[in-house]
């Protein structure tokens, strides 16, 4: 009946720009969400918009690298737009970045009836009316805002809240309307498969730190900090087991959260060198995740940066979700142990994308540490601070030209900390 549409693009022409994600929601009569699917789509261009742009949305190159283009979904949407009045927040711009797509293909859209929930808040007396206002005011979570399908679900249930789908009159015209559609493009359909990402968290949003079964039935809220960080077990790395040397090159490959295929085989060689087990290889895995745990809940808070951090490690590591989940309840104690994560006072750093806290805020630590921040990359740069090792931005990509080293937040954050109390 319904279909709710998001789409996230590398600017706002449509004649010029082009969509790099996209949502839909299917709704039925009443307004209840039956399926949802949302992919990255390749632009078949450089880069995914201009600085602004990937600042909004935070796809970067290597995010669409693999994603199907357009043309290869374009059977897949038609089919699952097909015979539904479109729902979206602005949706005339969705729907116009759509219809510019399928003109690229030359194939044009039909005209379908849309409902707009910008309009209808606007018409409801919402000032401002864009999406997080109307949620914020609505009480409703919009987690991970400019993601394409956090976005289309937001969207939803702001639907949910300003529709009548109940009404008789709504449905009986809706019904009318999608009755006497003409269908969408006719296109072959190449693929299915959706290319995701991660719903990346808001910035300042933080949960409670979990507390391991064994730190369970304290009584007062004012003693969760003090059980999180007596349940961190200590831990000390023998350097001269064989273990030490590939635990110290996981932390090194690991610093910018990507892994390459050549780093990964040379993982794959040193394993084979030092002769390690696959049980000693997931041994060492665990405590690398259980160390950076343990370094999260030393404030014990979990924000949102955090957890989504170790979840992106736990994955490149190859551990399931129950691997991730017992590495956060049962963190380690354990520092850094490769000697080349050390900072030292004068380093240059610079800072890049939407991290866990503002800029300003990291600019301040990293003086009061004796650092050198400055605001541009450059051959004297000794780190770029990157959120979750995202590599599409201008200054990632001149800070690897230049073999200036990308470290993600996280482990900046723990590479800072070691510089702070050396102090």
């Amino acid at each position: 009946m319904y279909v709710v549409i998001d789409t996230e693009t590398t600017g706002l022409s449509p004649r010029h720009d082009r969509i790099i994600e996209f949502a839909a929601i299917g709704l039925d009569d009443t307004g209840a969400i039956e399926w949802e699917w949302c992919s990255l789509i390749n632009p078949e261009q450089a880069g995914t918009g201009n600085g602004l742009a990937v600042q909004v949305h935070q796809i970067y190159p290597r995010d669409v690298a693999e994603a199907p283009t357009f043309a290869d979904l374009a059977g897949h949407l038609s089919r699952m737009l097909s015979g539904r009045a479109l729902v979206g927040h602005n949706v005339r711009f969705d729907l116009g970045m759509l219809a510019a797509e399928f003109k690229r293909l030359q194939q044009d859209v039909p005209e379908v009836p849309q409902i707009c929930t910008s309009t209808l808040a606007r018409q409801l007396g919402f000032r401002p009316y864009g999406l997080k206002d109307c949620c914020d005011a609505l009480d409703i979570d919009l987690d991970g805002m400019h993601h394409a399908l956090a976005d289309a679900r937001a969207t939803a249930r702001l639907a949910q809240r300003l529709v009548d789908f109940s009404s008789e009159t709504m449905r009986r015209e809706i019904t009318n309307c999608t009755r006497g559609l003409e269908p969408w493009p006719n296109v072959p359909v190449v693929t299915e498969t959706a290319v995701t990402r991660r719903i990346p968290p808001v910035r300042g949003r933080a949960m409670a730190k979990p507390i391991p079964p064994e730190s369970m039935g304290r009584e007062t809220q004012s003693t969760e900090s003090e059980d999180a960080l007596s349940a961190i077990e200590t831990f000390s790395v023998d350097a001269d087991a064989v273990e030490s040397q590939y635990l110290s090159a996981v932390e090194r490959v690991l610093e910018d959260r990507e892994i390459s295929p050549e780093q990964r085989q040379a993982l794959a060689d040193l394993r084979t060198d030092l002769n390690l087990s696959d049980e000693q290889v997931r041994n060492v895995h665990m405590t690398f995740i259980r160390g950076l745990a343990g370094s999260m809940w030393a404030d014990g808070v979990l924000s949102n940066h955090e957890k989504f951090d170790l979840e992106l490690v736990g994955e490149l590591l190859n551990l399931n979700l129950e691997d991730i989940e017992y590495a956060r309840d049962h963190p380690l104690e354990l520092d850094l142990t490769n000697e080349d994560c050390m900072l030292q006072e004068s380093n240059a750093v610079v800072f890049t994308g939407d991290m866990s806290m503002p800029r300003s805020a990291w600019k301040a630590r990293a003086q009061a540490a004796g650092l050198r921040v400055t605001g541009s990359v450059s051959r004297k740069t000794d780190y770029l601070v990157v959120p979750f090792g995202e590599t599409g931005s201008t200054k990632s990509r001149k800070a690897r030209d230049l073999g200036v080293r990308v470290v993600s937040e996280q482990r900046f954050r723990r590479m800072i900390t070691r510089l702070e109390r050396q102090s």
